[in-house]
């Protein structure tokens, strides 16, 4: 059943304005499941209450999901309370309006509002937008204790207000298919007691990634592995857990996982998902009444699983390098001399990545651009050294190399294709299944850039940012998997785009106020500095470090902040302000 949450406190009758931000921090307990004290700061009902600020104050009391909303029930009747379903995912809706009919004994209450997104019972959220359909009726009848809510539809309405103290956005780590790094999984959950944190997330992780995630993500931890006990401090105290130099101590049960490289990424989906959420090590984990890896007996820290750090930043050792003029470019101090070999000396590239490496170039080269006979080809070859083609097309989006080491690029605007080398080293083209996205987001899909983990892609499609999984068939192909839109927040203004980290993308636009922004894995979008930029603004590229875009002079990079009042600002990559220089990064 759909719950309904309210995305900003209104008074009766009265329509409100904008809501502040989704919540950014960290501290979660899975919506509805845990019981646990309600916070002292909740409302509760008393006799005396008029009916709208009973109301109001039972939106603020919906905020704590403990106990299936206990603290909410006491502002409904008995009748109310056993027949109110408060299971399911929420609407967020914003722009509330109340408007009620009173009576001696009875007030009626409608409500209208704009839908701002939806949070799944697993604390999943996902932007959204339109308006919400009539919920039903809302009725408040007097009884001996005072106004009672008697009758609301199934789902929850919660105050923005309180929703900000109690939910708290973290992220959970999975495993790439590859193996080779985690993969973030954000969720909105309510914010625990400090000392259950660790728990709670150690919970979630046994209890797998989002639906949409189950077949591109691999689950170390998944059942019948479970927690023995809660997680502790190192030395097994239940206070301070990943406080100070305490520690965490996580105790393991049915570990089914024998071989070292596993044992390494369970830890890894462990320690990330702590750290990131402010839980220090050092990370004593257990299983079966044994160390997980006896080289560790005595803790993990992050450094022992570096190798898997979301947060690294792939091929940063090559640096910039940068299209000038039609051909490849290295940054190199104060100048940017063509780079050896085939993408240094051809002319007529429009787009180009680095290997994941850095090691390796893939580039697009158009002849006779904007012509009825305009031609496009995909070339690749090691850095400094030949290049092969090995696709073409009239249009060839600009390519995204995944962590397998093939590159995919979109063909004409209408079919996502992967060009691999084969047994024999042969280049191969392999189509990718793209229904699913080209179904809900029909139009030509003029960007596709794969997240660093390799399980997601972000696309343009008209303008608009295009969120899909990339995920692993039965025939050892690859399909783009439960499409969704991201920032609506941006319209149909998205020119091109490219991954900050695991789970944010930074897109540039059409709109000279806000040229360039900033979007999540939840759809939450917001507006990076303006300042110095010339429109338009085109090619984004983007590691967890650094933001480099294409403006009408040439390459400009944000800075921490300007010399002038501390701000961010964006300034000019000296040797690559040529008009029509466009960055390129591994990716």
């Amino acid at each position: 059943m759909t719950r309904i949450v309210v995305a900003c406190l209104a008074v009766l009758t009265v329509v409100l304005a904008g809501c502040a931000g989704v919540p950014s921090s960290s501290s979660p307990q899975a919506i509805g499941t845990v019981g646990r004290p309600a916070p002292a700061s909740l409302p509760k009902p008393t006799p005396g209450m008029d009916p709208d600020i009973l109301l109001r104050e039972f939106l603020k009391a919906t905020a704590d999901p403990a106990n299936r909303h206990l603290a909410a029930r006491q502002f409904l009747t008995e009748s109310a309370s056993s027949g109110w379903d408060d299971a399911g995912s929420a609407l967020l809706i914003d722009n509330v309006v109340f408007v009620e009919t009173r009576e001696p004994e009875k007030v009626s209450v409608t409500m209208r509002a704009d839908i701002l997104g939806s949070l799944s019972d697993m604390g999943v959220f996902e932007t959204g937008e339109g308006a919400l359909p009539d919920p039903g009726p809302i009725e408040l009848i007097k009884t001996s204790d005072g106004w009672r809510i008697d009758t609301l539809p199934n789902g929850v309405f919660l105050d923005w207000q309180q929703f900000q103290e109690t939910y708290k956005r973290n992220t959970l780590y999975f495993v790439d298919p590859t193996g080779k790094t985690v993969v973030p999984d954000p969720r909105y959950v309510a914010v625990s007691e400090p000392d259950q944190l660790a728990t709670e997330l150690v919970s979630k992780l046994i209890a797998g990634p989002r639906p949409e995630m189950a077949k591109t993500v691999r689950n170390l931890l998944d059942e019948p592995l479970k927690l023995s006990g809660p997680v502790t401090r190192a030395d097994g105290g239940k206070t301070g857990v990943g406080r100070g130099y305490g520690g965490a101590r996580i105790d393991l049960e049915n570990l089914s996982t024998t071989d070292p490289h596993s044992r390494q990424l369970l830890a890894a989906q462990i320690i990330w998902t702590l750290s990131r959420a402010g839980i220090n090590g050092p990370y004593v984990i257990n299983a079966d009444g044994a160390a997980l890896d006896d080289r560790f007996a005595d803790g993990w820290t992050t450094a022992d699983v570096a190798a898997t750090d979301p947060g690294a930043a792939d091929g940063a050792a090559a640096g910039l390098h940068a299209l000038v003029g039609g051909s490849l470019v290295s940054l190199d101090e104060n100048s940017a001399p063509r780079v050896p070999g085939a993408f240094g000396q051809t002319s007529g590239q429009v787009s180009a990545a680095l290997s994941r490496s850095g090691q390796e170039v893939a580039s697009v080269v158009v002849q006779r651009p904007g012509a009825p006979d305009m031609a496009s080809s995909l070339w690749i070859g090691q850095l400094g050294g030949s290049a092969a083609q090995v696709m073409d097309g009239r249009t060839l989006s600009r390519p995204s190399w995944s962590l397998d080491e093939s590159i995919w690029v979109v063909v004409d605007g209408l079919n996502v294709v992967r060009a691999v080398q084969d047994a024999s080293g042969q280049p191969a083209r392999i189509p990718v299944d793209s229904t699913a996205v080209t179904a809900r987001f029909p139009g030509a899909i003029t960007e596709l850039q794969l997240s660093r983990d390799g399980t997601r892609a972000a696309m343009v499609i008209d303008g608009r940012v295009i969120l899909a999984g990339v995920e692993q068939t039965e025939g050892g192909g690859y399909a783009l998997t439960f499409p969704r839109r991201l920032g609506y927040g941006l319209g149909n203004t998205a020119v091109s785009l490219g991954w900050r980290t695991g789970d944010d993308i930074v897109v540039s636009r059409t709109d000279p106020q806000h040229p360039v922004s900033y979007v999540n894995l939840d759809g939450v979008n917001s507006d990076a500095p303006s300042r110095n930029l010339l429109m338009p603004v085109t090619t984004v590229a983007a590691n967890p470090s650094t933001v480099y875009v294409s403006d009408g002079r040439g390459v400009l990079q944000l800075s921490g902040a300007s010399a002038e009042d501390g701000d961010p600002s964006w300034v000019e990559v000296r040797p690559l302000m040529v008009a029509g220089a466009k960055p390129v990064l591994p990716g």
